[in-house]
């Protein structure tokens, strides 16, 4: 989407089973059996353009509205900040390598892909079997994901394709994050002591994603 950028981190996860026999060292990616794709959402601002650290941008324009959008919700005080959910739970899908179409890359096909291809890959070593590969980040193509890995023993490369799943934005929430002072109960008689603060997100809205913080902003 226009304000939202997708990065998919590719992790190799070996079976649980391991053996050392030559019909399974054949294997493709032994002794790796499951793929393990991670979505990253990145952030554009809607003004500059500029890929964001987190929620801020250091752009005039951005700042203007934000501020805009701080005291239309009620925060003249500008202490509130954009924040995801609560719940920071990690994205992604996870399948096993059997279930990729897989392809052998010929030389005039990674030659399109850039010099640079293997500059952001990841190296995945297994010492016991004495195996390495390189995986770099997979990439969107319509309705598909494909990742580029490389068997270092065999100098092979190959394509792995699947089907995008379904994957929802990450909602955003503007919000002041508040202290709450509880006392403390101490014993089964529930006598009350010291105090201890809690701290909590207040919010002040909440928002589907990332792209309508960015129409929001844009309005005010």
């Amino acid at each position: 989407m226009e304000n939202i950028k997708h990065f998919f981190e590719v992790d190799l996860k070996p079976s649980s089973i391991r053996t050392l026999s030559r019909e399974d060292n054949g294997k493709l990616l032994y002794p790796y059996k499951d793929v393990v794709i991670s979505i990253h959402e990145v952030y554009v601002c809607p003004f500059c353009g500029k890929n964001m650290e987190g929620f801020v941008c250091e752009c005039k324009k951005f700042n203007q509205a934000f501020k805009k959008l701080q005291k239309l919700y009620g925060d003249k005080d500008y202490k509130s900040c954009f924040h995801g959910p609560e719940l920071n739970f990690q994205c992604g899908i996870s399948k096993s390598i059997s279930e990729f179409n897989v392809r052998i890359l010929k030389n005039k096909e990674i030659d399109k892909l850039g010099r640079d291809l293997w500059d952001y890959a990841t190296r995945h070593t297994d010492r016991l079997s004495d195996r390495s590969y390189l995986v770099v980040p997979a990439k969107q193509e319509e309705d598909n994901l494909y990742i580029i890995c490389k068997d270092l023993t065999s100098k092979k490369v190959y394509r792995f394709e699947t089907p995008i799943s379904t994957y929802k934005d990450k909602s955003v929430f503007l919000g002041v994050y508040v202290a709450k002072t509880v006392p403390n109960v101490q014993g089964i008689t529930k006598k009350i002591g010291n105090y201890h603060f809690e701290y909590f997100w207040r919010h002040l809205a909440d928002f589907d994603d990332w792209n309508a913080v960015c129409e929001a902003l844009k309005k005010v």
